[in-house]
């Protein structure tokens, strides 16, 4: 008779104590395509009705025709059930044993692959439960009921069997094998006197027998984030949507979409657990079930009647497998158990004192998982219940201190190494541990443990800056500030690292930084080390810089470059000559700027040090892209984006494809410019996008405006209302605007963004923006100042510079062209057409910043240009009126290095060298009224 099974999804069948009992009334049945031979026919001895099998307490459970109508739908694990096919119908393969964690699904994806193989095995396929049988020696006797077959005569019971099988053609479905292991040879012998019967096992430990294929079966596939797209195709989101709707017809995926990924994070993919964690959706929502579930291993439980005791929770699971370790597996598994994110054999030999076999031995049994050829872990839910255990064994203090120095060491050596030949691999190495390193220096910051955190303190720094996790370890070093008291040494190197970051950052508060960097370098003076004292001068002057107080940039940075070429540092100086590049630029003296950064690019490439060579390349492509030379600019960013690919920093990918896709632009490359600013995008997403995303995505308005097609530019331009208006990299958003406002026909909409994209530029910005805002004043006076426009389009059409090219491939501004020829008389048209052709760059320039620029949104008129332009009139009023470098960067909306070169070009102008003296030769000269 059919008997239907009671499978779940993805998880393993919970046969109940029910069940069990309820086969003492049923006979075995087997699925067969052919005849089955009888007890009776075998050998062509008689049936001897008297002659019994041996009594079980539970008869052995076996399938009930695997090919009739599924039960439920199985769900998930599409590759796994794939690749257990190709395996048991490999010719070579006769014993396949799935191994993996109680809970993962061993059960049901054997279940699955038999009955999808039914057809290729002629005498039918066999389930075998061996979960309740308690004795290795009842396994023949076990297997002989499966298959109805009564042992008779006076042949041993397993002579019998291999008769019996050596002619069938059938596979084996031997289910939780795990403690019969000393039985399993037996299978060995089936094998060799059955040539066309498989075995498939399930099993938590492997069987260690010859004929034996292993197939490691984790955690179902999860969303890596809540941002993931299409996260409902993740096998887990799919199993946990199948029994939430089962208990809660009402549950709204769409409402619960980060909940359901944290839950299948903290499941790590295991179908029980998510199983178990669906069952409480009948009456919590999504997101009480994630917080209950957070650190509770108790909370994954169920009260179903019909479920058996070993599936009733997660911790009868775990103990179920912890029971099959020996003593000492027991506490090297829990001392294991402090490790996050995994581990090498050299740390769990250090920390755990595991050596290599015996991590083997813990993988066999399915408590460890091997992730790489030396690399481990261990599933999140399994390492709680570890900790656990170690508390228990009263090793938890002791293993955790071991855990924090032997990570300390192991930083501390690979400090040289970030700065040598080595420095990717490394970072790959620190990026495999990171969540290790950080929980011991938080295990060191509790219990100040002084030593551990000195050791690892400037390698972590250098792993954060380098590897782009620069926010985490400043995070980590804000933190902890206030508990390192102490140790006054450690809280001085902590304090200037803590700024050490301050240069990625395009806000801070500056005058905090140098407040507390004077501190680290009294501190360092009082311990006399040298090398913290030319640490602080080099954070000192990136501190200065962001103040706009560049000649003591310099200062500091002179005296850095000195001390750290006494200490052999060659790596740091690469950095002093970078900024001495930086501040010098801000001083307009351009050929030292060019000089150092040169200087510091050659130093960068003797010493290995990658990511200085990025810094140096893209300064120097962006440098050379604004001076108008888009073609080296190009070059520079293309190198620079060869290095952040080999080093794969994502920030650093973002900023080098920005910069290819802007020369492109320039250059007429559109296709070029199109799949580098997406693929910045792509990839920026997630790393800091408001200070990147500017760039690629106004870039793609543009695109979008040329081909016409502004329902797109809109689109994309809403896209970027999240950003704040005053960052890095708007005045291209703004030409984008400009651009697409010139599209929907608003000029004075269009003049709005022209207005701002000035504003935010810098006077040496103005070379490479002015090709951009030329053709849209064309367009913004055609209707006020039609000469005026015929004369730009005629430059436009003039000027021999492929950055143009974008305005001449533009329909509109052929429409532009047709349209003012047609409202202008014939002579009219051509005069002003003819004065454009002769207006030189220098003086579109000086007619695109006098018509543009604008206080408080209102055209500048009076001012006397032979002396000072617009701008330093402006900035020259709000100086007299006794602001700062950083008040009047706030009222104007520039950048503090902006206000300061116009400060400079005003001294120069005025031949005066403070700010006192400027204001009285400026009224002296009737150009200041106040």
């Amino acid at each position: 008779m059919r008997m239907p099974l009671p499978f779940t999804h993805g998880g393993d069948i919970p046969w109940s104590n029910d069940t069990y009992g309820s086969l003492e009334t049923f006979e075995s049945v087997v699925v067969m395509r052919g005849r089955l031979k009888r007890h009776d026919e075998l050998d062509g001895k008689e049936y001897n009705p008297n002659v019994q099998s041996h009594v079980l307490s539970h008869r052995a459970m076996m399938t009930a025709n695997l090919s009739s109508k599924r039960p439920d739908v199985f769900v998930g694990r599409k590759a796994e059930l794939e690749e257990v096919r190709k395996r048991l119908l490999s010719p070579e393969c006769q014993l396949l044993t799935v191994i993996g964690l109680g809970g993962s699904g061993k059960t049901r994806l054997a279940v699955e692959a038999a009955r999808d193989l039914a057809n290729h095995f002629q005498d039918g396929i066999v389930l075998v439960g061996l979960q309740q049988l308690s004795r290795s020696d009842l396994l023949v006797q076990t297997i002989a009921q499966a298959l109805s077959l009564t042992f008779y005569g006076e042949d041993e019971t397993e002579t019998q069997l291999f008769k019996y099988l050596s002619d069938k053609s059938m596979l084996l479905l031997l289910d939780n094998f795990e403690h019969l292991l000393a039985s399993a040879p037996i299978l060995s012998e089936i094998l060799a006197y059955a040539p066309m019967v498989k075995i498939l096992v399930t099993s938590r430990e492997a069987l260690n027998v010859q004929e034996e294929w292993l197939y490691p079966l984790k955690g179902m596939n999860i969303p890596l984030s809540t941002y993931a797209t299409s996260w409902q195709d993740y096998d887990a989101v799919q199993l946990l949507l199948y029994h939430a709707r089962r208990v809660q017809p009402a549950f709204d995926p769409d409402q619960e979409h980060d909940s359901i990924s944290r839950i299948c994070a903290m499941t790590a993919g295991l179908p029980l657990a998510i199983e178990l964690a669906a069952s409480w959706l009948k009456g919590l929502t999504g997101t009480q079930v994630a917080a209950a579930m957070q650190n509770n291993l108790d909370f994954l439980s169920t009260t179903a009647r019909n479920t058996e005791e070993r599936h009733r929770s997660m911790r009868a699971v775990f103990e179920q497998s912890w029971k099959l370790l020996s003593e000492d597996e027991q506490r090297v598994f829990a001392r294991l158990s402090i490790f996050l994110g995994g581990f090498d054999s050299a740390a769990a030999n250090q920390v755990a004192e595991a050596p290599f076999s015996v991590l083997a031995g813990l993988a066999e049994k399915s408590m460890v998982q091997v992730v790489s050829s030396d690399r481990f872990a261990i599933h999140e839910m399994l390492r709680q219940f570890g900790l656990e255990k170690l508390a228990a064994f009263g090793e938890t203090e002791a293993t955790y201190t071991h855990f924090s120095g032997y990570f300390s060491q192991r930083m501390a050596q690979q400090e040289a190494a970030l700065k040598e030949l080595d420095q990717m691999e490394i970072m790959r190495s620190i990026e495999r541990d990171f969540d290790n390193v950080r929980l011991a220096w938080e295990w060191a910051i509790e219990k100040q443990l002084g030593n551990h955190l000195h050791t690892m303190l400037n390698s972590l720094y250098l792993f954060g800056l380098l590897g782009g996790r620069n926010v985490e370890v400043l995070l980590m070093f804000q933190q902890h500030l206030e508990q390192i008291a102490f140790d006054r040494p450690l809280y001085g190197r902590m304090l200037v690292r803590r700024w050490g970051f301050l240069h990625w950052w395009w806000r801070q508060d500056f005058d905090e930084a140098l407040a507390n960097i004077e501190q680290a370098m009294t501190i360092a003076q009082a311990e006399d080390n040298p090398f913290e004292i030319a640490f602080c001068h080099l954070i000192a002057a990136y501190a200065l810089i962001g103040k706009s107080r560049f000649t003591e940039a310099v200062s500091h940075l002179e005296t850095g470059q000195a001390l750290f070429e006494q200490l052999d540092e060659p790596y740091y100086v690469c950095w002093v000559l970078h900024r001495l590049g930086v501040a010098y630029g801000f001083l307009n003296e351009r050929e030292k700027e060019v000089a150092y950064t040169e200087q510091s690019l050659m130093l960068a490439r003797q010493t290995h040090n990658r990511f200085a060579l990025f810094i140096c390349l893209f300064y120097l492509g962006a440098d050379h892209f604004l001076r108008g030379n888009f073609m080296k600019g190009k070059r520079y960013g293309t190198e620079a984006l060869d290095f952040a690919v080999a080093t794969g920093h994502q920030c650093q990918i973002a900023h080098a494809e920005g910069l290819i896709a802007l020369c492109a632009f320039y250059e007429g490359d559109y296709s070029t410019c199109l799949a580098s600013a997406e693929r910045s995008r792509s990839v920026v997403r997630d790393v800091l996008p408001l200070i990147i995303e500017p760039y690629s995505l106004s870039l793609l308005v543009l695109l979008a405006c040329l081909r016409e097609d502004y329902d797109e530019a809109v689109r994309l331009t809403e896209l970027g209302n999240q950003h704040p208006p005053n960052l890095l990299g708007f005045q291209l958003s703004y030409w984008a605007f400009a651009v697409l406002e010139c599209g929907l026909g608003d000029p004075k909409e269009a003049r709005i963004y022209l207005q701002k994209m000035i504003d935010l530029s810098d006077a040496e910005e103005y070379s490479a923006l002015i090709f951009g805002m030329v053709p849209c004043t064309a367009y913004v006076l055609a209707d006020t100042r039609p000469e005026k426009a015929v004369e730009l389009i005629s430059w436009v059409h003039a000027y021999p510079e492929t950055s143009l090219d974008w305005a001449r491939q533009w329909p509109l501004f052929d429409r532009l062209q047709s349209q003012l020829q047609a409202s202008l008389d014939t002579q009219s048209f051509q005069t002003h057409w003819d004065i454009g052709k002769t207006v030189s760059f220098e003086a579109m320039d000086l007619f695109i910043q006098n018509e543009f620029h604008t206080s408080n949104g209102v055209v500048i008129e009076g001012l006397d240009q032979k002396l000072l332009t617009a701008r330093e009139s402006e900035i020259l009023h709000l100086i007299a009126a006794g602001m700062t470098n950083p008040q009047i960067a706030a009222a104007l909306v520039i950048g503090v290095g902006t206000v300061k070169t116009h400060t400079l070009n005003i001294y120069r102008k005025l031949e005066v060298t403070n700010r006192t003296q400027a204001t009285v030769r400026a009224q002296e000269l009737g150009v200041l009224d106040i």
